[in-house]
């Protein structure tokens, strides 16, 4: 029987999931900043008749143990897969993701599509290079002014509102950075969580090649009204790339709710 809770090792860190459902199929699901695993459990109420949910809680997330400068590496997604199978006895996977989580499904599916039958991405990160977390969490000076920014955030305020004053960041990049400089806790939890995923960076061209030598079903769904990441860039990553289906909700960020859930579970079941 597979256990409600449970940890993966990944050298000395561990993540924490937790499960439900009782299907012989098996969702791997991966949560968005500052959510946690939980957050997708209730998938099982439309699902659990089919599949097994396994939520994996992320680096810095949920009950999970990570050390402040570990990283999660691509390698590690191996790991994680390997485990699962060992818990299940089941080879192949369908993987959801929403905002962040939708980037470690990316990248899960250019490493391992050979463990991967479908792909549901929720208002997913990740859909392109995103050059300035690139610079902050991968540079020397990019990380030096990362760590100031967090750590002295009064030094750079005049500088975000001469941004937003001139039009450089537009309102909801403006909200988000002002947010993140309001609380200590926020701050240093973007200052661990942000580098921690800073190697999951998806190679669309590997990405692209592997869902199409391996027959990967892939769907996004995306909120109309999102202001964090919009509908035009899944409709670009699938016009881009050729692959993807994209299904547009009259949702904001938040797109799994109990008003879409029976349409993601739709598309879980292939129904």
């Amino acid at each position: 029987m597979i256990p409600r809770e449970g940890y993966i090792a990944i050298r000395s860190e561990r993540l924490h999931f937790v499960s439900a459902g009782s299907g012989s199929k098996v969702l791997l699901a991966f949560h968005g900043y500052g959510n946690d695993a939980a957050m997708l459990l209730p998938l099982a109420r439309y699902i659990g008749d089919e599949f097994t949910l396994i939520c994996v809680n992320l680096p810095h997330h949920g009950s999970s143990y990570w050390s402040a400068n570990a990283y999660l590496e691509p390698s590690d997604l191996y790991l994680i897969l390997k485990h699962v199978k060992e818990l299940t006895g089941v080879s192949q996977f369908s993987l959801l993701g929403y905002s962040m989580g939708g980037r470690v499904c990316l990248k899960m599916a250019e490493l391992y599509p050979e463990s991967i039958d479908k792909v549901v991405l929720l208002a997913s990160d990740g859909l392109s290079f995103n050059t300035f977390y690139y610079f902050l969490t991968r540079t020397t000076p990019g990380k030096y002014l990362f760590n100031s920014f967090l750590n002295r955030p009064k030094h750079y305020m005049h500088l975000i509102e001469l941004a937003r004053r001139r039009n450089w960041i537009d309102a909801s990049r403006y909200k988000f950075a002002m947010q993140y400089l309001k609380e200590e806790a926020d701050r240093q939890f973007l200052l661990r969580v942000w580098p921690s995923m800073a190697y999951l960076i998806p190679d669309y061209k590997k990405l692209k090649k592997a869902v199409e030598q391996y027959g990967i079903e892939l769907h996004l769904f995306m909120g109309i009204y999102d202001k964090v990441i919009p509908v035009s860039m899944g409709k670009q990553f699938v016009e881009n790339h050729s692959i993807g289906k994209l299904h547009i909700v009259e949702k904001g960020h938040r797109v799994l709710d109990e008003e879409t859930m029976p349409q993601i579970a739709k598309c879980l079941k292939g129904a």
